[in-house]
């Protein structure tokens, strides 16, 4: 038998607009995965108190403009490949590396992280 009790939300990507606390001429953009709007609220807010940011919005992805449909839009948190940091509230630093059909897809919280990955990984 179904009930509504048993309903269980799908877990879907959401994007989240945000301002930095120093800087709001600028709106940043970041994609979560949450199992319906409890869940995406509690992720959004433990997000704010976390980094200081100003929420603007969120909502499931499938509903935004297609423009963020089409984006490649950055993980609310992120860890970067070298020192392994979370960073979320900074734009991430990625490897430009390409040989042959290899493209390197690490992502770095600085780019002193990007110099020494780039150095240790495909120069030595």
């Amino acid at each position: 038998m179904d009930h509504e009790s048993d309903y269980e939300p799908t877990v879907e990507y959401w994007v989240l607009a945000f301002f930095k606390s120093h800087s709001k001429n600028r709106a940043y953009y970041r994609q979560f995965m949450a199992a319906g709007f409890y869940e995406a609220f509690d992720t959004v807010m433990t997000f704010s108190e976390k980094t200081s940011c100003q929420i603007l919005w969120y909502k499931e992805k499938r509903k935004c403009d297609s423009k963020f449909t089409k984006l490649g839009i950055p993980l609310l948190e992120s860890f970067c490949t070298f020192c392994n940091k979370e960073f979320n509230n900074i734009e991430p630093i990625k490897c430009n590396y390409e040989k042959n059909d290899f493209s390197c897809k690490s992502e770095f919280c600085s780019l002193d992280c990007k110099q020494e990955h780039f150095y240790f990984k495909h120069i030595r």
